[in-house]
């Protein structure tokens, strides 16, 4: 691999230790691949910083760098955490708040920005064609898919690794031969286009190859559901959106077409909730300000929750100190909302029968984790089921 001068420097631990095997976690990693240079990139995303999946061995990782001296060299974003960062949530377990904010205080001592969100792209939209190393495979699909950038699904350390250094290597979509569709999906049926994470889930577990969407839709919420499911269930870091995806980020070479029916997803939506207490979750990627506002007014309509009957929304910390005042009242009528953290990175104080969301990605982690059954639905009737209306 050809490394420039500044580049061998950091390599050799001109830069300190930290800089030196972040630099070599890159090199290997682009070897492997096949890379033959280097590139710069603009944003990092750094998953994996959830104390309650990386315990006391990745917080201890995370405050050596730290320690080592290791800095942020390019503009890094920091995935949700295990706990509620509004302290107002009474479903999301706050028991490792300590070793949260532990590594929390490591992160923003290197100049990580403490956004705790898995829209990193709501903080920072990034340019088309510009080069990122983000973690977070939701994020990664909305950044390839919708924005025209460019970059791998990567893991939470090289990710990292990107950060202190300010690199990545060329490799898989970086180059632009490795971004070609061939696999032709056409959405005709309104009810496959109106459950977006049903539709991202058959994407992820029927489609192999990088697949070219035609007909479904162009609305940002509705398209990070579908992308979130189809990278948690076939790890696709790119999904061609015809009218979204800027033409000349891609290129097609189709081996096969396929026309998606309703009897295709209906598979993935579960069954609605009947008896039993019932959990509605929505947030799976965390809701942009608009989103949270339309299902707050969609729940103060209705009034108060039922009786074993409970609405989580996850959001950007950023949403909830601006929306301050709604979260209160959506509190008074029951429905939980938590910041800067989600379900899949942290635990829950009860146990349900049911989970009904609208997000495929949560149902892909969750609906084991939590052992209950599960409905997915759109936003609206994840809304009306936990009323007891007809959720469809």
């Amino acid at each position: 691999m050809y490394l420039t001068r500044e580049q061998e420097r950091m390599l050799n631990g001109e830069f300190g230790w930290v800089v030196a095997k972040a630099m070599s976690i890159i090199v290997k990693t682009g070897e492997a691949l096949g890379a033959t240079k280097l590139v710069e990139v603009a944003h990092a995303h750094v998953s994996g910083v959830s104390y309650s999946n990386i315990l006391d061995p990745g917080l201890e990782f995370v405050r050596s760098l730290l320690l080592g001296g290791g800095r942020a060299r390019v503009y890094t974003t920091v995935n949700p955490g295990c706990v509620d960062y509004s302290g107002l949530s009474e479903l999301i377990d706050g028991s490792y708040a300590g070793k949260q904010a532990v590594i929390d205080d490591s992160l923003i001592k290197m100049g990580f920005k403490p956004v705790f969100t898995c829209i990193p792209y709501y903080h920072r939209p990034p340019a088309q064609g510009e080069f990122l190393a983000w973690g977070e495979s939701s994020a990664v699909a909305v950044a390839n898919s919708v924005f025209g950038a460019s970059t791998n699904r990567e893991g939470g350390p090289l990710a990292l690794a990107s950060a202190l250094t300010g690199f990545t290597y060329y490799a898989g979509l970086h180059d632009p031969g490795n971004r070609v569709a061939r696999v032709l999906v056409d959405v005709k049926d309104p009810r496959v286009r109106g459950n977006p994470g049903a539709l991202g889930l058959w994407l992820g577990y029927r489609v192999r190859e990088i697949p070219l969407v035609r007909g479904a839709g162009q609305g940002l919420a509705d398209l990070k559901i579908m992308l979130a499911a189809s990278a948690a269930s076939g790890s696709h870091a790119l999904v061609v959106l015809e009218g979204v995806t800027p033409r000349g980020f891609y290129s097609t070479d189709f081996v096969d077409r396929v026309e998606v029916e309703w009897d295709d997803v209906e598979e993935y939506t579960g069954v609605e909730p009947g008896g039993g207490s019932v959990l509605g979750y929505l947030g799976c990627p965390h809701l942009y300000p608009w989103e949270f506002l339309e299902v707050y007014r969609q729940v103060v309509k209705r009034g108060v929750l039922p009786r074993d009957r409970r609405l989580l929304i996850t959001i950007p910390v950023e949403v909830f100190e601006k929306h301050y005042s709604e979260v209160l009242r959506l509190r008074r009528l029951g429905v939980d909302v938590a910041a800067g953290t989600c379900p899949v990175v942290s635990r829950l104080t009860r146990v349900f029968d049911h989970l009904v969301t609208n997000s495929g990605k949560a149902v892909f982690y969750l609906s084991k984790q939590l052992k209950a059954n599960y409905y997915l639905t759109n936003t609206l009737g994840v809304i009306r089921a936990v009323y007891g209306e007809r959720a469809g």
